[in-house]
């Protein structure tokens, strides 16, 4: 990309020092588009990258890449890039401890390609050095190149790949945080990336290590990729779901909103849509996002959690001056019914729906515990009045109710939704 787009990225170019941080973004994933494209059809302008891509890596190994325009105009694409990315996490009110990245362990990565070269673990392949990972697999010229015997250290230019310098970083990272796990959340397509990383972790004497190393898969968004140009910025996104629910809320009967909040609710219900779609289906799973059905009534949809949140919300504001009463209730008069046995089971079990979300990494499992408590709940809420009801049976359902209201408050908390109390 750099090699193609230099004369207009130069960073003492005035186009591109003229553009905003948005701009410049929108300009970055264009060439992103293009010199994928081009790296598939245009040989001459594949051989550019990869020299250029070899000279950066000079740069770093000399010590002299603050010299280095090239480099120069990568610090300044990563820096461009993490500023784009901070504004993402925060609209979902996401904070990072620390950002690292791989491409900044190029040093140290060919300490360990070279570690693994001195202890006779690799072998030459027409230029390039590999490690095996399968015992017995063929070797040499024979060899097929399927990359699932063995594993690409150093290209024949001598240059680094990912994977080397994945090597660097996870050693890196261990000897700063000793931590007993490490979560990799990247899409299921680089599952044989991650075999290859605990295998040569174990041959480099690093079983402890590999041990620790956790792969946690997830299925991708149909229809939407970046290097094909086929995307939607998260803002885009974000700002068409936000114009459905305002448009739901003004044709709703059931809705009477505030128009000093309804634009701050609309948000509040767009970003919990791209949220629950996520955390709704099993993480390996792929799908399609859309808004269809989102701002549905009657459907299984994070509108129906809110929905929920803010009902019962409703009521315990317009009760509130029996809440204090609530703490000393020690009977339930109406315990007898169906439907309210089924919903403090699935009470009790909202615990063993965390606990099995944290363990397997699937949130789902507490995504659809949620459905099935605000499901039942809006069935209990038509037989169980509090409103004019004597003090011995309005302060227990006030009771039931301001607790299934809490578990819902807390489980859209744990999948990062924001509840909202007034819709």
């Amino acid at each position: 990309m750099i090699a193609a787009f230099w004369p207009q990225m130069r960073p003492s170019d005035q186009y591109w020092n003229s553009l905003s941080e948005m701009e410049k973004v929108k300009q970055l994933t264009d060439c992103y588009v293009v010199a994928n494209k081009n790296m598939k059809i245009d040989e001459e302008f594949r051989a550019k990258v990869y020299e250029t891509f070899v000279a950066m890596e000079k740069s770093v190994m000399s010590g002299e890449w603050e010299n280095d325009e090239n480099m120069q105009l990568w610090e300044q694409i990563k820096q461009i890039s993490r500023n784009h990315l901070f504004k993402f996490y925060n609209i979902f009110n996401i904070q990072f401890d620390q950002w690292l990245s791989e491409s900044g362990q190029v040093r140290r990565a060919h300490q360990c390609a070279q570690e693994l070269i001195d202890k006779g673990l690799t072998e030459n392949l027409d230029g390039r050095t590999i490690i095996q990972l399968r015992e017995g697999a063929e070797t040499g010229e024979k060899k097929k190149l399927d990359g699932a015997n063995y594993a690409i250290l150093r290209k024949s230019d001598q240059s680094s790949l990912y994977l080397t310098r994945e090597i660097a970083a996870i050693i890196d990272r261990d000897a700063k945080f000793q931590a007993d796990r490490y979560l990799y959340v990247v899409d299921r397509a680089q599952r044989q990336h991650f075999q290859a990383l605990k295998l040569i972790l174990e041959k480099m004497g690093r079983s402890e290590l590999a041990d620790k190393i956790e792969h946690v898969q997830y299925g991708r968004v149909r229809g939407l990729s970046t290097r094909n140009g086929r995307t939607e910025s998260v803002g885009e996104i974000i700002g068409k779901g936000r114009e459905l629910a305002l448009q739901f809320m003004k044709s709703s009967k059931t809705f009477c909103m505030d128009p000093q909040v309804e634009k701050e609710i609309a948000n509040v219900l767009s970003l919990s849509t791209v949220v629950f779609n996520e955390l709704k289906r099993a993480r390996n799973s792929e799908y399609e996002f859309s808004f269809q059905n989102a701002f549905a009534l009657n459907q299984n949809n994070a509108l129906a959690l809110q929905m929920k949140h803010s009902r019962l919300s409703s009521i315990e504001e317009k009760h509130a001056h029996l809440l204090p009463l609530v703490e000393k209730c020690e009977t339930f008069p109406d315990f007898h019914e169906d439907d309210v046995k089924r919903l403090i089971r699935l009470l009790n079990d909202i615990e063993e729906a965390v606990e099995l979300s944290a363990e397997k990494l699937e949130p789902c499992q507490l995504t659809v515990q949620l459905i099935h408590v605000a499901s039942v709940v809006g069935k209990v809420q038509k037989q169980l009045r509090v409103k004019d009801q004597p003090e011995e049976v309005a302060v227990p359902r006030l009771l039931l109710f301001s607790t299934v209201r809490n578990v819902l408050a807390e489980g859209l908390r744990f999948l990062g939704i924001t509840p909202t109390r007034s819709m």
